[in-house]
């Protein structure tokens, strides 16, 4: 008997220190910037030759630290990205800016890579995506 009591006391122990752990693990992931985006992808539809085309995406950090843009890179030169390089502070939301040159006609499909210092989801990758058409002047 006093073995079985000695057992069952054992099982608790284990049973408290996994939630415990997990507890712990389930915090320890709000600890830092957290980037979350509106939206990942651009649809441009068609777009006529020449005409501004521009996307603009939403980064919200929902962590507890300031998140920071790294760097960001484009698939090509085509694409001209603008971003603040301030910190963002928790709770606070940047935009990032895509400006496309539209002089080349046909379909539209680049990818931008936005580092961040998200411990979680560092490397986030934007798409861009559409049909530049050719203007007809009669």
């Amino acid at each position: 008997m006093k073995f079985l009591k000695k057992a069952l006391q054992i099982i608790v122990i284990l049973i408290a220190s996994i939630d415990s752990v997990t507890l712990m693990s389930q915090t320890d992931r709000i600890d830092g910037p957290i980037a979350v985006f509106d939206i990942v992808s651009h649809d441009f539809g068609n777009v006529l030759q020449g005409k501004e085309s521009e996307a603009v995406f939403k980064l919200t950090n929902k962590g507890d630290t300031p998140l920071i843009i790294e760097d960001i890179k484009v698939s090509c030169g085509c694409t001209l990205v603008e971003w603040t390089k301030d910190p963002i502070l928790p709770e606070q939301t940047s935009e990032i800016i895509v400006k496309y040159n539209t002089k080349i006609i046909g379909a539209i499909k680049r990818s931008i890579v936005v580092n961040t210092n998200d411990r979680e989801n560092d490397r986030i990758l934007l798409m861009l995506t559409g049909n530049v058409v050719a203007t007809f002047e009669e």
